[in-house]
């Protein structure tokens, strides 16, 4: 997904102007699935932990802000950290790659592991994607096994905005042609609201 895309759509400023994002200072973040590309440096937060299955990801990070990165399965976080560890846990790009009782198990892992709020980012619905588009030869952990629709979030109690995006210039698929415009999910999950 393109940097630019990143810097200028910022989760603070995508869920801010609907009063949705957390008002305050930052403490921790748990960036999971975070990859080498860090959609959550754009989060102004002291302490940023970074958990990714994929080890070479982890050894090219590209990040402005210091992270605690840990290479393990996502799946596995709630092991790693104790229950209400972090005031914020992400799942930006990383549902997809799952299949959907995993994706769905994960979610419900990360609200244990958050003080404040989660937030995901997916496509909206199915997006074919069996490579690595950075060509890394992570194609098993990017190779996309499910899709959200808005209401399944909302259902579980996340305030969903749609918004467009347009994917880098890249194949993704071996045999299968993505669009180049699509529709993202951003939802977002406050646990410190009464």
């Amino acid at each position: 997904m393109p940097r630019e895309d990143w810097e200028k759509n910022t989760l603070g400023k995508i869920f801010m102007p609907e009063g949705l994002w957390p008002e305050g200072r930052i403490g921790t973040v748990l960036d999971v699935g975070c990859g080498l590309s860090f959609k959550s440096q754009y989060i102004k937060a002291d302490i940023r932990v970074g958990v990714d299955a994929y080890r070479p990801y982890l050894e090219k990070i590209d990040a402005t802000v210091p992270y605690v990165c840990i290479n393990a399965d996502a799946m596995h976080i709630d092991s790693l950290f104790l229950h209400k560890s972090f005031d914020i846990v992400t799942l930006l790009d990383i549902v997809e790659y799952l299949e959907k009782d995993d994706a769905l198990e994960l979610i419900g892992k990360a609200g244990k592991l958050a003080r404040r709020a989660v937030v995901i980012e997916t496509p909206l619905g199915f997006l074919p994607q069996n490579m690595d588009i950075l060509g890394m030869g992570g194609d098993h952990f990017q190779t996309h096994r499910c899709g959200f629709e808005a209401e399944e979030l909302e259902a579980m109690g996340y305030d969903v905005i749609i918004r467009d995006y347009r994917l880098s210039d890249v194949k993704r698929h071996t045999s299968e042609t993505s669009p180049a415009s699509i529709k993202m999910i951003a939802a977002i999950k406050r646990y410190d609201r009464g």
